[in-house]
């Protein structure tokens, strides 16, 4: 940060987030950044998963709304929601 007034220059997303190959500090911090990613991919396939059902929920008038056949909506919703 203090560098960043200085130079005027900003570090890079990996920079900041200590992944440029650097020592990050302490075991907690590591659990805590893996705890993190689990979490947002959960949250991610969660998203995936409850989109997908409301998708096949949907009728043939709100499908043609949207632009999607019947067919692709059925092969979408019943895609693994990790995909």
């Amino acid at each position: 940060m203090h560098s960043t007034l200085l130079t005027g220059k900003v570090p890079s997303r990996h920079q900041a987030s200590g992944r440029d190959g650097r020592d990050t500090g302490t075991p907690a911090r590591a659990i805590i950044g893996v705890v993190g990613r689990w979490w947002r991919a959960y949250c991610r396939w969660d998203d995936r998963l409850r989109q997908r059902r409301h998708l096949g929920a949907l009728d043939d008038r709100l499908l043609d709304d949207i632009g999607v056949t019947a067919r692709h909506a059925r092969q979408e919703a019943s895609r693994w929601f990790m995909v």
